[in-house]
């Protein structure tokens, strides 16, 4: 499986942890993205906010409402910070941090794994704490298709390979060819005596469920001269 840096977006859409959570706010709506990396001046990743991090804001009434047992038991530290991030208005105040990344050499069904354990839908990309790219779920669903398809293709050549060999066994004319199968299209190669043999050959590939076209490379060769038999040889 390839690494994610094959897939990742580089230069992903970012803002500072100073600016206001109505300008991250905005910036999301405009970009139709669901989740912003915070960087600061020199490009290192500080957390993300998204579209989660808005669903608790005391202006939608939603602030977290804590029972019993949770005031009771909860830390001060923990209390305190779920107030922040209901009430903050700077970025820095309501972002996710630290926030969970993957560095470029990540294999992408590593990635997939964690970004469905984590529940989240986008993941930065850092090399030596500095943002380099972000990876979204359809980048993943994205690599895994290709990845089936060429799975899917290479069984077909091998099928339309196997099936193409097993009908020339059947022929005593049938061993002259080199078969090769890519993306459907069969390649035949090799030498014949007679023209009606490289018709054969080509009419059996033809035939094969799943070919799209055939390329004849079959050459047509003159018999060797027959030898001079010498003085006295009679048949």
């Amino acid at each position: 499986m390839l690494p994610i840096q094959s897939v990742m977006t580089l230069k992903p859409t970012t803002i500072g942890p100073d600016a206001k959570i109505w300008e991250a706010a905005n910036l999301m709506l405009d970009r139709r993205i669901s989740g912003l990396p915070v960087v600061n001046g020199e490009g290192h990743l500080l957390g993300v906010i998204s579209e989660s991090d808005f669903l608790c804001r005391g202006e939608l009434h939603a602030e977290n409402r804590h029972g019993l047992w949770r005031a009771l038991f909860a830390s001060r530290e923990s209390l305190a910070g779920e107030y922040a991030k209901a009430f903050g208005q700077n970025v820095e105040e309501v972002m996710s941090s630290p926030a969970i990344t993957a560095e470029p050499g990540t294999p992408i069904a590593a990635a997939a794994e964690l970004m469905a354990e984590n529940n989240i839908k986008r993941l930065p990309v850092v090399e030596d704490g500095k943002l380099v790219g972000i990876v979204t779920r359809s980048d993943i669903m994205s690599a895994f298709v290709r990845e089936l398809a060429r799975h899917s293709a290479a069984k077909a050549d091998a099928d339309i390979k196997n099936a193409l060999e097993a009908e020339l066994a059947r022929h005593n004319w049938g061993d002259a060819a080199v078969i090769k199968v890519a993306g459907g299209v069969v390649t035949l190669e090799g030498k014949v005596l007679h023209e009606r043999e490289k018709a054969a050959l080509r009419v059996a590939a033809e035939n094969v469920t799943g070919v799209k076209r055939v390329d004849d490379r079959i050459e047509l060769v003159a018999p060797l001269d027959m030898p001079v038999p010498p003085p006295g040889f009679y048949l």
